[in-house]
């Protein structure tokens, strides 16, 4: 299975200085993740089908990731090494339903350790074995709620990623290290199925990974993504299933890729306040930073913000009649 891959984008150099000479450059910074969470994951975990959280709940989440394969260099079409052959991520992920209709997110990714083969002798130096993620900021509204009548839920997620990742360890875009993600996203539910999609893009600046290739088939950039979901619902409340098809195809010189992620989530405690996850399967394709593998595992806390704070209110209508009970008694979550 092939993945993202550079051409021989060192070997014309290589061969007219001779390889003893070569001196390793670095691969040209770019955010190599393509992955992406849905932060308030209500019903869906890998692709936003509007399926926002209720109004004043919190969702944190805390995942291990791993991706294998997400950088390879090729001569001639024959895998040569991997640029990064292992990469493991740690993700803290945040949102938080504001109203019925607006949600917000954060996603802070740490590359905690990544490594490849020793690409010295062509002319590629190693990149960083860790370094600070681009942190993502989105919000998310709901133009249809099928529980308000409408035929599916539908809404527009706008998504930007800061600049403060390490172009060495390639979690920083070229140019202002920004990044544009627009996402329309709508689905249905079927009792205790959900059948969902999302069409987006992100925009960032282009970047080059072969300059001197005569023919460039690398070049990163912008880019439109897709994705069709099928999952189960809130319904099923205990053990819950998805299978998601997710496509980037870009708009630079480059192939398109996809990735078929299967997942799985366990919900403990009263509210569903606690949840453990796992998702991962294959890669197709040869977009940079589409892996052969990638395996994601999570814990998420969702504490009853709203239940607590209607039980502080009644304490404190009630304090006349029993303070001390509503002083040692803390407001237990749903």
């Amino acid at each position: 299975m092939r993945t993202a891959l550079i051409r021989a984008a060192w070997l014309p150099v290589v061969l007219a200085t001779g390889l003893a000479a070569a001196q390793p450059a670095p691969v040209p910074g770019f955010e190599l993740e393509r992955f992406t969470f849905n932060p308030g994951a209500r019903e869906t975990m890998t692709l936003g089908t509007s399926d926002l959280l209720d109004a004043r709940r919190l969702r944190l989440t805390l995942a291990g990731h791993y991706a294998r394969d997400p950088l390879v260099f090729t001569v001639d079409g024959q895998r040569a090494g991997a640029v990064v052959g292992d990469r493991f991520t740690a993700h803290l992920v945040g949102a938080y339903g504001v109203f019925d209709w607006l949600e917000v997110g954060l996603q802070l990714p740490v590359v905690v350790a990544q490594r490849g083969d020793d690409l010295g002798a062509l002319g590629i130096s190693a990149v960083s074995a860790a370094g600070l993620g681009a942190p993502l900021l989105q919000g998310r509204v709901a133009f249809l709620r099928q529980h308000r009548g409408a035929p599916l839920d539908l809404g527009l997620t706008l998504g930007l990623t800061l600049p403060l990742g390490t172009a060495a360890a390639l979690t920083r875009d070229p140019g202002l290290g920004l990044a544009f993600l627009p996402r329309l996203g709508g689905g249905a539910s079927f009792g205790a199925v959900r059948i969902g999609g999302e069409l987006g893009a992100t925009v960032r600046g282009p970047a080059v990974l072969s300059p001197t290739s005569a023919a460039i088939s690398d070049e990163v950039g912008s880019l439109l993504t897709y994705g069709l979901v099928v999952s189960t619902t809130r319904r099923l409340h205990v053990i819950r299933g998805e299978l998601a098809l997710r496509g980037l195809v870009p708009l630079t010189r480059t192939g398109a890729s996809a990735e078929l992620l299967a997942g799985v989530r366990a919900s403990f405690l009263d509210g569903d306040q606690l949840e453990v996850f796992a998702l991962g399967g294959p890669g197709f394709g040869r977009t940079p930073g589409t892996p052969a593998v990638r395996v994601v595992v999570g814990v998420v806390w969702m504490p009853s913000l709203e239940t607590k704070a209607r039980a502080l209110a009644d304490c404190a209508e009630g304090a006349g009649r029993d303070a001390t009970r509503c002083a040692d008694t803390p407001a237990r979550g749903r």
